[in-house]
């Protein structure tokens, strides 16, 4: 098509116009060379998983008879097992023979914690855990959501674990991509665990004990600052917003944390000083953040006076936002790195400034409303990603980037209230964007950790199944692949997807018109049989003969006056294929299996008189 010739080049050539570098002519083209497999072998990826990930029980063992009056908890062990299970496990299908499986892994040093998390959130869940007895029914509550038993401490350190030793494996050069298929999750893990926010003042664990990306990034920007990580990205596209290394990341520069202290006849604050470096004062130039994810009320059935009666969506907190820091560096406040501690430049920032001085950008989804094109909010989380994170992810210029991938985004999961609802394509294409940009800056170095999830339903054709699938098939496409990402490409992907949307929307109106049109001639057909009367209203038909043409000129997001009975739950353009059943007419039916068997008891009297006749007969023939 002529619309793909800008983007792909003259037929034939197979030459980008972006290698032709403003010539027409093919033959002037600087073909790229081809690459030395012998210098620049394809890479490989790695899948690790520690055996006490699944030691980790969040419900007494999960069987037929025990959930009877319950189901178990969205976060529990069958998580990984329809991922790593030898006989039944999605990874192990012949698809990914490429990747390489690591069952061990260490335990996360307690240095390596403590640059993350307090002391004393870390003392408290370590008790709490060697307190519980060894027994798949002991099993004790951090919130109401949040769950752990007897190994949940050690199966945490060594998710950790897994992800430091993902770094040291990557970096090593061993493999160009890891994924760590860990649990439990810990990416609403902040500083002291639980992270509050205006919207939820009570917060909550969600699932979380340490959170595993943060440990992992901290761990390669502080182990590997003489072997060129100078830059850490983090890019989190878990349905719920990462408020944990959000948190986390914000604690790279000194606050002070403020609280107010009531007592029977006074009232007081206290004041307490919060900084939790990586490496040094130079963190928070170095360290980026981005987070897709949804944002606002529960469901849909709210008002304008009461926007928030149903809840918000959790953890309530990720607004859309970027901060100064990424927008314009110059005009934000930074504090003296030659004497940080003796001169207290932090001490006399402003709260805006200590806001913006970290690199994070939220990109906070909104529901989805009646009036929306069916499609387009797929769309609207592709463009979150081509119109903020990546090109900014690019100017980043990271050395190591981390993803923390949650795949409770699917559309069909049921832990995201409607929110984002990406598909399988979605997840590829995310993680195809991020290998381009990790070719472009860092040899394509990445650690993929798993988070969210929670649609296991029907195991290996299951939407979680299926979406890790997704993003560990083109982390491993990245090995063998060198693409750099580019924008314009991007840019005109995103106008293409655009507009195929708007015409399958288009092309839907035109056929439920139809329908209608149709229904009501046959309609005025029978009217006009039952009248006998065909020439009673000649101009009933023309009035629904509707001008296409118009119809293709509206907005696509107007309401239809009414609704096509060829259309689905989902709007999409097929008719529906379910058999319709013919009407019954019950009475009818009675009378005449009630008069079938009454001919069958009548047949069956007649044989059994006529075989009692012939006995009796018989006995008097004997007699005589």
């Amino acid at each position: 098509p002529n619309d793909l010739v800008p983007v792909l080049g003259v037929l034939g050539t197979g030459i980008p116009p972006s290698i032709l570098g403003g010539s027409s002519s093919p033959s002037s083209a600087s073909i790229p060379p081809a690459r030395d497999l012998i210098m620049d072998p394809n890479g490989k990826t790695l899948v690790i998983c520690h055996e006490l990930c699944s030691r980790h029980l969040t419900c007494s063992p999960i069987s037929r008879n025990s959930m009877l009056n319950s189901d178990p908890p969205p976060e529990n062990v069958r998580r990984l097992n329809v991922l790593l299970n030898n006989e039944v496990g999605i990874l192990r299908c012949s698809e990914f023979e490429g990747c390489v499986w690591e069952g061990e892994a260490r335990r996360a040093s307690m240095a390596d914690i403590l640059k993350i998390h307090e002391y004393s959130y870390v003392e408290k869940i370590s008790q709490i855990c060697s307190e519980l007895p060894d027994h798949p029914n002991a099993i004790a509550t951090l919130d109401a959501d949040t769950a752990i038993s007897r190994w949940s401490f050690e199966g945490a350190l060594r998710a950790s674990g897994s992800v430091c030793d993902a770094v040291d494996r990557v970096m090593a050069g061993d493999f160009r991509n890891a994924f760590c298929a860990v649990r439990p999750p810990g990416h609403h893990a902040g500083p002291r665990g639980i992270v509050k926010c205006a919207n939820d003042p009570e917060g909550s664990h969600g699932f979380c004990l340490l959170n595993n990306v943060a440990i992992g990034a901290a761990y390669a920007r502080s182990m590997y600052r003489n072997d060129g990580i100078k830059k850490v990205a983090i890019i989190d596209f878990d349905v719920h917003h990462g408020n944990g290394t959000e948190a986390i990341v914000r604690n790279l520069t000194p606050n002070i944390e403020k609280a107010v202290i009531r007592l029977p006849f006074a009232i007081g604050q206290m004041e307490t000083s919060r900084y939790r470096p990586w490496l040094d004062e130079t963190d928070i130039n170095n360290v980026f953040f981005a987070s897709t994810h949804g944002y606002g009320p529960r469901d849909q059935r709210v008002d304008n006076s009461h926007p928030n009666q149903g809840g918000w969506f959790y953890p309530a907190s990720g607004k859309t936002v970027t901060t100064d820091a990424i927008l314009s560096p110059s005009s934000v406040e930074n504090p003296s790195y030659a004497d940080f501690l003796s001169s207290q430049t932090w001490t006399r920032m402003g709260e805006e400034s200590v806001i913006n001085c970290c690199k994070i950008i939220n990109m906070g989804l909104s529901l989805p409303k009646p009036d929306d094109i069916p499609g387009m909010q797929r769309i609207e989380v592709r463009d979150s990603y081509r119109k903020e994170i990546l090109p900014h992810l690019m100017d980043f210029d990271p050395d190591i980037i981390f993803i923390s991938a949650g795949f409770d985004a699917h559309k069909r999961d049921s832990m995201n209230f409607g929110y984002v609802g990406m598909v399988e394509d979605d997840y590829e294409w995310v993680t195809e964007q991020l290998v381009k940009v990790a070719n472009a800056c860092c040899n394509g170095r990445i650690v993929s950790v798993l988070e969210g999830g929670y649609k296991i339903h029907g195991g290996i054709v299951s939407p979680f199944a299926r979406s890790v699938a997704s993003h560990v098939r083109a982390l491993v496409d990245g090995g063998s692949s060198r693409e750099f990402y580019d924008k314009q490409e991007g840019e005109w992907e995103s106008q293409f997807e655009r507009h195929m949307v708007e015409e399958k929307e288009r092309k839907r109106r035109m056929k439920i018109e139809r329908n209608r049109s149709n229904i009501l001639t046959d309609k005025r057909r029978h009217f006009s049989a039952f009248s006998g009367d065909t020439d009673a209203n000649p101009n009933l038909g023309n009035a629904w003969n509707h001008d296409m043409d118009a119809i293709l000129k509206d907005p696509l997001n107007q309401n239809l006056p009414g609704a096509s009975p060829f259309m689905n739950q989902q709007g999409d353009e097929e008719p529906n294929r379910k058999r319709r059943r013919q009407p019954v007419d019950y009475k009818e039916l009675y009378e005449e299996m009630k008069k079938e068997n009454y001919e069958e008891m009548k047949k069956e009297n007649y044989e059994e008189t006529k075989k009692e006749n012939y006995e009796e007969i018989k006995k008097v023939n004997l007699g005589a």
